[in-house]
C-alpha cells in the first residue's frame, strides 16, 4: 500500500499528538507547533524511540504566509502532501460580553482562518484524492460558560468545512470535521475543575469522558479510503453526552 504524507497542525500535544501517532502508522507525518520547543523536542524523541517517521516543525499558522511556508516545507521534504489535520486551538475562556478585540482577533486567527489557508494550499499543492480534517467541538452550536469566542470560532470552522468540501471535491479531496466532547487532555484539565469532570463523566451514557485516542481513531477513519464518499460532514464523538 502506498504511504501517504500527513501534516498535523498542532500535532505535538493532546488530541493532535494522538492523531500524529495514529497517522504515522500509514506514512511520514509532519507535526507542527507554535512555540513550545521543549515539548516539541520531547515529542520528537518519543516518536523516534517508537520507530515512527515523525518530523516536528515550528510554525505560526495564524497568517496565510505562515501556512504557505509550512506546507512548502512539507512538500519540499516529502515530495507531496496527502492528509492535513488542523488541530491547533486558542483556548481563551471568556464571556461573549467580555471578549476584547485582541482576543476575538487572536481566537479567529488561530482557530478558524488557518483552515481556509490550508484548504487553499491543498487546492494548489495537495495531491489528488487528499484529505483535509478539522477538529471542532459540540459547543460550536451549544452554550457553555466561557466559550464566548471559542464557540463561534468553531461554528465558523464548520461552515468552512462545507465550502471547502464543495470546492476541493473537484480533485477528489474530502473535507470533514471531527467534533469531540469533553476529552481528557492536559489543556482540558487546566481549564475544567476535577469535580466538574467527574460530574460530566457520570452524566455521559458511556460512563466516561473521552480519550485523545478516541478522536484520533476517528480521524484515522475519516482520512482513510473507507471514508472516500464522505465530505462536508461533522462527525461527533461524545460518549452519548448530548443524547440527554
Amino acid at each position: 500500500m502506498t504511504q501517504r504524507v500527513s501534516l498535523v497542525v498542532g500535532g505535538i500535544k493532546g488530541i493532535g499528538a494522538a492523531t500524529t501517532r495514529v497517522l504515522a502508522a500509514h506514512g511520514p507525518v509532519f507535526a507542527s507547533y507554535l512555540s513550545d520547543h521543549a515539548a516539541a523536542q520531547a515529542f520528537a524523541l518519543e516518536m523516534k524511540e517508537q520507530g515512527l517517521d515523525v518530523t516536528v516543525l515550528p510554525s505560526d499558522v495564524r497568517t496565510r504566509a505562515g501556512v504557505a511556508a509550512l506546507v512548502d516545507e512539507v512538500v519540499t521534504a516529502a515530495g507531496g502532501i496527502d492528509i492535513v489535520v488542523f488541530a491547533a486551538v486558542a483556548a481563551k475562556l471568556q464571556s461573549p460580553l467580555r471578549v476584547s478585540e485582541e482576543t476575538w482577533a487572536d481566537v479567529l486567527a488561530t482557530n478558524t482562518a488557518p483552515l481556509l489557508w490550508l484548504g487553499q494550499e491543498m487546492a494548489e499543492r495537495g495531491r489528488d484524492n487528499g484529505r483535509l480534517v478539522a477538529l471542532t467541538s459540540p459547543w460550536s452550536h451549544r452554550y457553555v460558560e466561557g466559550y464566548g469566542a471559542i464557540g463561534p470560532s468553531k461554528a465558523a470552522l464548520e461552515s468552512l468545512v462545507v465550502y471547502l468540501a464543495s470546492e476541493l471535491a473537484k480533485k477528489g479531496t474530502t473535507v470533514n470535521a471531527v467534533s469531540g466532547g469533553l476529552v481528557d487532555t492536559p489543556l482540558m484539565r487546566s481549564l475544567v475543575p476535577e469535580k466538574e469532570i467527574e460530574a460530566l463523566a457520570r452524566r455521559t451514557p458511556l460512563g466516561r469522558i473521552g480519550r485523545p485516542e478516541d478522536i484520533a481513531n476517528a480521524v484515522d477513519w475519516v482520512t482513510s479510503e473507507r471514508a472516500s464518499w464522505m465530505t462536508g460532514q461533522v462527525l461527533t464523538l461524545d460518549g452519548g453526552y448530548f443524547l440527554r
